[in-house]
């Protein structure tokens, strides 16, 4: 049975291309912006949680253009304030 209505053709979306993102790291990742999708693999927030962390000024970002971006550097101290440590290194860190 043929169909009367004409159906809208779907929108195409445009395929971004992915950017070839470096190690933070490396020496190419220390000052490349990376995305808060493109943090989020080397962090264990998601991106909208990294946002809204960054919004709140809790972790280190940069905001350029009104785009929330993060440095390698940034996405290092992130990691080293998220770093779980050992029972006797935060035992010594207390006494010290």
């Amino acid at each position: 049975m043929a169909s009367t209505t004409k159906e809208a053709p779907a929108k195409a979306k445009k395929a971004t291309p992915a950017r070839d993102v470096p190690y933070p790291g490396s020496p190419d990742g220390e000052w490349f912006h990376y995305t808060p999708e493109e943090a989020a693999r080397f962090l264990p927030w998601s991106a909208l949680q990294l946002k809204r962390r960054a919004y709140a000024r809790q972790i280190p970002h940069n905001e350029g253009g009104a785009r929330v971006t993060f440095t390698g550097r940034d996405i290092r101290e992130i990691s080293e304030m998220t770093a779980v440590r050992p029972l006797a290194e935060t035992a010594q860190r207390r006494s010290g």
